[in-house]
């Protein structure tokens, strides 16, 4: 089993561990009230709890006077600073999405060569006398860069 770290419990509440003694902002002061304002509204805390967190919130002067008001309560999502799991997951769709792309990119690029090519040798058996259709070269254009794109995924998937 893993040994907790210091701010594993704020992470897995979802309230991002900050200095306590750092002064908070008017915007800071704003989210935790909309937090409380929307808390309530769930039925999460009573309107006493309500009025007594509203104040405290709005009289905070710091992060440690500010981040037990909302600590006990799920945060909402893109309030506050991000936590690092919000960032991975953020990061994680980002390469998905770019590795996507690229693989839409290789198939568009392998099509529209091998269509040139097999249009090239179409033309050239078309107006040739002989019709040598055993010469049939884009094949080798064709099946070696096929097998790549087409095994591509499968190495990726199995870490190769």
């Amino acid at each position: 089993m893993a040994a907790s770290l210091p701010g594993d419990s704020a992470r897995q509440t979802g309230v991002v561990a900050r200095n306590p003694s750092l002064r908070a902002s008017d915007a800071e002061r704003d989210e935790v009230a909309a937090a409380l304002r929307e808390s309530l509204s769930e039925g999460r805390i009573t309107l006493e709890e309500f009025d007594e967190r509203l104040g405290a919130a709005y009289s905070a002067k710091t992060y440690g006077e500010l981040d037990p008001l909302v600590s006990d309560l799920p945060r909402r999502a893109g309030t506050g600073p991000p936590t690092l799991a919000d960032v991975g997951t953020r990061l994680t769709g980002r390469w998905e999405a770019r590795q996507r792309n690229k693989t839409r990119r290789s198939w568009s690029r392998y099509v529209s060569v091998i269509a040139v090519c097999w249009a090239i040798w179409g033309v050239t058996v078309i107006t040739s006398t002989g019709h040598n259709l055993e010469a049939v070269w884009p094949l080798w254009v064709t099946l070696p860069w096929g097998a790549i794109l087409v095994r591509r995924p499968y190495l990726r998937r199995h870490g190769c």
